[in-house]
Protein backbone atom coordinates (compact mmCIF):
# COMPACT_ATOMS: atom_id res chain seq x y z
CA UNK A 1 0.00 0.00 0.00
CA UNK A 2 1.40 3.51 -1.13
CA UNK A 3 -0.77 5.39 0.52
CA UNK A 4 -1.46 7.39 -2.78
CA UNK A 5 -4.88 7.49 -3.85
CA UNK A 6 -6.06 5.29 -6.37
CA UNK A 7 -6.08 6.95 -10.08
CA UNK A 8 -8.68 6.45 -12.57
CA UNK A 9 -7.55 5.87 -15.89
CA UNK A 10 -11.24 7.68 -16.82
CA UNK A 11 -10.59 10.99 -15.21
CA UNK A 12 -7.42 11.08 -15.21
CA UNK A 13 -7.13 12.46 -19.21
CA UNK A 14 -10.45 14.44 -18.55
CA UNK A 15 -8.96 16.15 -15.80
CA UNK A 16 -5.72 16.95 -17.24
CA UNK A 17 -8.00 18.56 -20.42
CA UNK A 18 -9.95 20.93 -18.19
CA UNK A 19 -6.64 22.08 -16.89
CA UNK A 20 -5.87 22.81 -19.96
CA UNK A 21 -8.75 24.77 -21.31
CA UNK A 22 -8.90 28.55 -21.61
CA UNK A 23 -11.92 30.58 -22.64
CA UNK A 24 -11.42 33.46 -24.93
CA UNK A 25 -13.91 36.73 -25.52
CA UNK A 26 -14.19 40.26 -27.08
CA UNK A 27 -16.59 42.78 -26.63
CA UNK A 28 -19.05 43.19 -29.65
CA UNK A 29 -17.41 46.01 -31.22
CA UNK A 30 -13.94 44.34 -31.00
CA UNK A 31 -11.98 46.65 -28.93
CA UNK A 32 -11.61 44.69 -25.90
CA UNK A 33 -10.32 40.95 -25.73
CA UNK A 34 -10.13 38.99 -22.70
CA UNK A 35 -8.69 35.64 -21.83
CA UNK A 36 -9.47 33.51 -19.42
CA UNK A 37 -7.82 30.22 -17.16
CA UNK A 38 -9.82 26.79 -16.57
CA UNK A 39 -10.48 28.84 -13.13
CA UNK A 40 -12.10 31.76 -14.82
CA UNK A 41 -9.85 33.73 -14.02
CA UNK A 42 -8.55 36.64 -16.81
CA UNK A 43 -5.12 36.11 -17.90
CA UNK A 44 -4.66 38.43 -20.41
CA UNK A 45 -6.78 41.81 -21.01
CA UNK A 46 -6.40 44.03 -23.97
CA UNK A 47 -7.88 47.35 -24.70
CA UNK A 48 -7.57 48.75 -27.79
CA UNK A 49 -6.72 52.62 -27.77
CA UNK A 50 -10.05 53.34 -29.36
CA UNK A 51 -11.71 52.11 -26.28
CA UNK A 52 -9.42 54.10 -23.90
CA UNK A 53 -11.29 57.15 -25.54
CA UNK A 54 -15.06 56.16 -24.49
CA UNK A 55 -16.91 56.96 -21.31
CA UNK A 56 -16.00 55.05 -18.40
CA UNK A 57 -19.30 53.60 -18.09
CA UNK A 58 -18.69 52.05 -21.85
CA UNK A 59 -15.41 50.63 -21.67
CA UNK A 60 -16.91 49.11 -18.49
CA UNK A 61 -19.80 47.58 -20.20
CA UNK A 62 -16.76 46.41 -22.89
CA UNK A 63 -14.77 44.28 -19.89
CA UNK A 64 -17.89 42.76 -18.68
CA UNK A 65 -19.03 41.79 -22.05
CA UNK A 66 -15.78 40.47 -23.13
CA UNK A 67 -15.22 38.35 -20.01
CA UNK A 68 -18.74 37.16 -20.10
CA UNK A 69 -17.92 35.57 -23.61
CA UNK A 70 -14.62 34.13 -22.53
CA UNK A 71 -16.92 32.42 -19.81
CA UNK A 72 -19.41 31.25 -22.59
CA UNK A 73 -16.32 30.26 -24.11
CA UNK A 74 -14.94 28.20 -21.60
CA UNK A 75 -18.16 26.67 -20.40
CA UNK A 76 -18.51 25.13 -24.26
CA UNK A 77 -14.67 23.89 -23.86
CA UNK A 78 -15.88 22.25 -21.02
CA UNK A 79 -18.94 20.85 -22.34
CA UNK A 80 -17.02 19.42 -24.88
CA UNK A 81 -14.12 17.54 -22.12
CA UNK A 82 -17.66 16.76 -20.65
CA UNK A 83 -19.02 14.97 -23.79
CA UNK A 84 -16.03 13.16 -25.01
CA UNK A 85 -15.92 11.89 -21.24
CA UNK A 86 -19.24 10.52 -21.71
CA UNK A 87 -17.85 8.72 -24.77
CA UNK A 88 -15.27 6.84 -22.81
CA UNK A 89 -17.63 5.73 -20.06
CA UNK A 90 -16.37 3.97 -16.68
CA UNK A 91 -16.01 0.25 -17.25
CA UNK A 92 -14.85 0.14 -13.66
CA UNK A 93 -18.57 0.76 -12.64
CA UNK A 94 -17.20 4.07 -10.07
CA UNK A 95 -18.56 7.50 -10.52
CA UNK A 96 -17.59 8.48 -13.69
CA UNK A 97 -15.46 11.35 -15.02
CA UNK A 98 -18.15 12.78 -16.89
CA UNK A 99 -19.89 13.37 -13.45
CA UNK A 100 -16.80 14.79 -12.10
CA UNK A 101 -16.54 16.86 -14.78
CA UNK A 102 -20.17 18.21 -14.38
CA UNK A 103 -19.84 19.16 -11.32
CA UNK A 104 -16.23 20.60 -12.11
CA UNK A 105 -18.28 22.84 -14.82
CA UNK A 106 -21.37 23.77 -12.34
CA UNK A 107 -18.80 24.91 -9.76
CA UNK A 108 -16.90 26.77 -12.56
CA UNK A 109 -19.98 28.65 -14.00
CA UNK A 110 -21.06 29.47 -10.17
CA UNK A 111 -17.47 31.02 -9.62
CA UNK A 112 -17.34 33.41 -13.24
CA UNK A 113 -21.10 34.53 -12.03
CA UNK A 114 -19.76 35.52 -8.67
CA UNK A 115 -16.96 37.33 -10.66
CA UNK A 116 -18.80 39.11 -12.62
CA UNK A 117 -21.08 40.52 -9.92
CA UNK A 118 -17.98 41.44 -7.79
CA UNK A 119 -16.65 42.95 -11.03
CA UNK A 120 -20.08 45.03 -11.18
CA UNK A 121 -19.91 45.96 -7.68
CA UNK A 122 -16.57 47.49 -7.65
CA UNK A 123 -17.50 49.05 -10.93
CA UNK A 124 -20.05 51.17 -9.71
CA UNK A 125 -18.37 51.56 -6.41
CA UNK A 126 -15.74 53.55 -8.63
CA UNK A 127 -18.63 55.54 -10.43
CA UNK A 128 -20.01 56.58 -7.59
CA UNK A 129 -16.50 57.83 -6.19
CA UNK A 130 -15.85 59.76 -9.52
CA UNK A 131 -19.48 61.44 -9.62
CA UNK A 132 -18.48 62.07 -6.13
CA UNK A 133 -22.12 59.82 -3.84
Amino acid sequence: MSGEPERDPVADPVLAALDRVSGHGRSEDGLVRVAIDGDGIPSELTIDAEAMRQPPATLSASILQALRHAHEDLSVQVGQEIARAAEVGDPAGTPSAAADAARAADELDRMAQDMSGEFEMMRRRLFDAIDGR
